[in-house]
């Protein structure tokens, strides 16, 4: 069977070698849902950052067009 340290570096990433009870236990933990939070809100807001800046430089190329 095909084993994902075979294709990858030698690290250890947290997904692939924690246990779940582990995983599990840190789910609930009111820091991990903080750090959770804090990561989607800011995925949120610069998801519409950049699309304000695209936009804006749309608008402001198209007054050069003759």
């Amino acid at each position: 069977m095909f084993h994902l340290k075979i294709a990858g570096d030698s690290r250890s990433h947290f997904h692939m070698t924690a246990p779940w009870a582990y995983i599990a236990a840190h789910r609930d933990d009111p820091a991990w849902t903080d750090a959770r939070d804090r990561m989607t809100v800011a995925l949120i807001c610069g998801g519409l950052l950049s699309a304000f800046v695209i936009d804006m430089a749309i608008l402001y190329f198209s007054m050069f067009r003759p």
